[in-house]
């Protein structure tokens, strides 16, 4: 029995840094000597400090105002090929070109034309003095001249009239391929990259010489070309977004007076015109329904003449700088993006966590995997691995990887929380969708690990060999 126990011992000591030992992920030292082999960088290993972190903190970020930033300005709308327009001309009198000449008169104290009622007939219904209220301090004025309210009763406008002249409404038109709308009088009226005042001003000149002191209003009742498309997460099916209105406007405005309705896109979004004003990109969503999924996992993409870009719809609502002009024939898309980040290791949990916030930090993040295993985690071996891109390894003054694709390197960044000063860094350190975070086992781990599995073995023997001892074997 003697023998066996310094033979385990030397066992023990062999087998310590055995590679079959069960164990999750390499040891800290391992992952440092494996950043670069025979001279080739595989990936960068860079120590956490505050330069570090201030680095990575100001970095650039994916910015509308940015990318987009010599459109800051509300768009000029004008008259587009397809739209509907409506036009209504007045004259100053009547008898003119558009209007016709009034009736004449009848002189005061002259016979009626119409023989009044007799004394025994009743008035028909609306000329009674109860229908017609009383025309006068003398009602029986009234009813004396055959149920006629004097002339200072009578109305001076009519619906759609003003001073009794009545506007001439040209049926609703689309602009032709030609860029033109059709007037009676004044031919065909170049329409197309013209504001709906300019075509007014055209219209009036064009009609000078034919009518009475002519005032035109142009009115586009529906254009598609002066609108911005929304797609993807809006929170906007084929039959909300018909009855989403659009702003009440020069270009929105139908004849009677009503918003014209956003067009629907086969319920994946909605067209939504645009004002004369000006839109900005959160009123455009918010009028094709807003957005259908949380703030922290909506990304907002606009697409505007062949250029694409992406931020975080938190970001879009926080900040006014990114909240831009829309223009006619711009694409905003929601696009949901759950983001999750990885931990393994000697923490409390292993598991793809959703940050369910607009953005955490390391320091979060472990919180959300239980922190480091008190009896397992090597404090010295906490890696974060990402791949930066290559501006920002160059910034950390770090070489980019050998074999480096698409602009990106990898890097894994080292904290030594034994330093009390790491756990404010990891406070700072912000991490990015698809990280892993990893934390190494300490060394005395697998000395425990071969105790453990020696002690399952040898076990049943030396109880063996203590029962025999005892009894007759």
């Amino acid at each position: 029995m003697k023998p066996a126990v310094p033979v385990a011992y030397l066992v023990a000591v062999s087998l310590c840094g055995c590679s079959w030992l069960p164990r999750s992920g390499p040891p800290a030292s391992a992952i440092v000597e494996q950043g670069r082999v025979e001279g080739e960088i595989l990936f960068d290993v860079v120590e956490v400090n505050d330069r570090v972190v201030s680095t990575l903190l100001a970095q650039p970020k994916e910015s509308f105002a940015a990318r987009f930033n010599k459109e800051t300005e509300p768009p000029d709308i004008k008259i587009a090929v397809g739209d509907t327009v409506s036009v209504l001309i007045w004259e100053s009198a009547a008898g003119g070109l558009f209007s016709e000449t009034p009736p004449p008169s009848t002189p005061a104290g002259a016979r009626p034309t119409t023989e009044p009622l007799a004394p025994e007939s009743p008035p028909p219904i609306g000329q009674r003095p109860s229908d017609l209220g009383a025309f006068g301090p003398n009602p029986e004025a009234g009813r004396q001249q055959g149920g006629t309210p004097p002339k200072e009763a009578l109305p001076i406008e009519s619906s759609g009239a003003s001073n009794g002249r009545q506007a001439t409404h040209i049926p609703d038109q689309q602009v032709g391929a030609d860029g033109a709308i059709s007037v009676p009088y004044a031919g065909r009226i170049p329409a197309a990259g013209r504001s709906p005042a300019e075509v007014q001003q055209l219209i009036e000149r064009r009609l000078a010489e034919k009518a009475l002191q002519p005032q035109a209003l142009v009115i586009v009742t529906k254009s598609a070309a002066n609108s911005v498309t929304v797609t993807g997460e809006a929170g906007v099916s084929a039959g909300a977004a018909a009855a989403t209105a659009a702003p009440v406007s020069a270009t929105s405005v139908s004849p009677g007076g009503q918003p014209a309705p956003s067009t629907a896109v086969s319920g994946f979004g909605a067209k939504v015109p645009l004002s004369p004003g000006g839109d900005r990109l959160l009123q455009v969503i918010a009028a094709a329904g807003g957005g259908k999924t949380p703030v922290y996992e909506t990304f907002v993409r606009l697409s505007r003449g062949g250029t694409t870009a992406t931020i975080p719809m938190a970001r879009l609502v926080s900040d006014p700088a990114e909240d831009l002009y829309v223009r006619p024939g711009d694409v905003v898309t929601l696009v949901r993006v759950p983001r999750t980040f990885s931990v393994f290791g000697a923490t409390g949990r292993n598991a793809e966590i959703p940050f369910n916030a607009e953005r955490i930090t390391l320091a979060e993040a472990l919180a959300k995997s239980q922190g480091l295993s008190d009896d397992l985690a090597d404090p010295k071996g906490a890696f974060l691995f990402r791949y930066e891109p290559n501006s920002t390894v160059h910034a950390l003054n770090q070489p980019v990887a050998t074999r480096s694709q698409g602009g990106s390197s990898p890097v894994a960044y080292r904290f030594n929380f034994r330093d009390g000063k790491s756990y404010l860094l990891a406070q700072q350190f912000p991490v990015q969708d698809r990280d892993i975070i990893f934390v190494a086992d300490a060394g005395a781990v697998q000395i425990q690990k071969l105790f453990t599995l020696l002690s399952t073995v040898t076990g049943p023997i030396v109880t063996g060999i203590i029962v025999c001892r005892q009894t007759t074997c």
